[in-house]
């Protein structure tokens, strides 16, 4: 089954780019051939995998959407570059800071479908894709990357951002799916993102807040851990999963879990 992951929060700094960086690695790891998609202007998403505006590719995530596809699918294909340095095989559609305008544009018809077209006989069996999302509430960008997706992941630190986050996160979702956009979007859990460690009594009663609230869809187990190593490795544009150490190791580890739980096969 064509797996394609949205990784969605409608707040910053809850290690949404983070999260969609090391699924990427883990997927890698696996030897899985990997499509990412930047939906985020600011192109945090981007710049990780090794693409600088200085080599940023001539068609990008903002020349699809604009594109009328008329039609035609596959066209995600046109917009691949390759990611750079250490990320070898990994393919990406790049955002520019250009990308913002699409959320004002009034002009392209069906501009949410397009990605899903775009992206149509493109992820098959053999891939995955993964797709970073803007933190915003709704809007084209964030409709287009959650109506071309398979499977949602909703990062949350454990502090009132992250439950915001998620919240609102899972109001837009729902209405992507009421309206019929993509009634089979598949919500894989809410994620304990950058995770101190010890005790913490904000963190406690966010995580217990999270578990009340939304039940099985509140996923501890899956609880990614704050490491110094995870900031390390994007300054340095390098996959976790090349990273040495224990703490290394660990990030990865609760990358491929994640990998599982959204049910891709290695």
């Amino acid at each position: 089954m064509s797996k394609v992951l949205a990784v969605y929060s409608e707040k910053g700094g809850v290690g949404k780019s983070a999260l969609s960086a090391g699924l990427v690695a883990a997927a890698r790891r696996r030897k899985l051939d990997v499509i990412a998609g930047d939906l985020d202007p600011r192109g945090t998403f981007t710049s990780e995998l090794g693409i600088s505006d200085e080599d940023a590719p001539a068609f990008s995530m903002n020349d699809l959407l604009a594109l009328d596809p008329q039609g035609e699918t596959g066209l995600a294909a046109e917009a691949f570059a390759e990611a750079g340095g250490a990320w070898s095989g990994v393919r990406v559609i790049a955002a520019e800071r250009a990308l913002a305008n699409r959320e004002t544009d009034n002009v392209a018809v069906g501009l949410e479908f397009r990605l899903r077209l775009g992206l149509k006989g493109v992820v098959g069996p053999e891939n995955v894709g993964i797709l970073d999302l803007p933190p915003r509430a709704g809007g084209k960008l964030v409709t287009s990357a959650l109506v071309a997706a398979t499977d949602v992941i909703i990062p949350a630190t454990l502090d009132e951002d992250g439950r915001i986050g998620a919240k609102e996160a899972l109001a837009t979702i729902k209405l992507v799916k009421d309206l019929g956009m993509n009634p089979d979007l598949r919500i894989v859990g809410i994620v304990p993102s950058i995770v101190p460690g010890g005790r913490n009594t904000l963190k406690d009663a966010i995580g217990k807040y999270l578990a009340d609230t939304y039940g099985p869809l509140y996923r501890d187990d899956l609880a990614i851990p704050r490491h110094s190593v995870r900031q390390q490795t994007r300054f340095a544009c390098v996959p976790i999963t090349d990273a040495p150490g224990r703490e290394a190791a660990a990030l990865s580890e609760v990358y491929d879990q994640i990998l599982t739980a959204a049910g891709v096969e290695a």
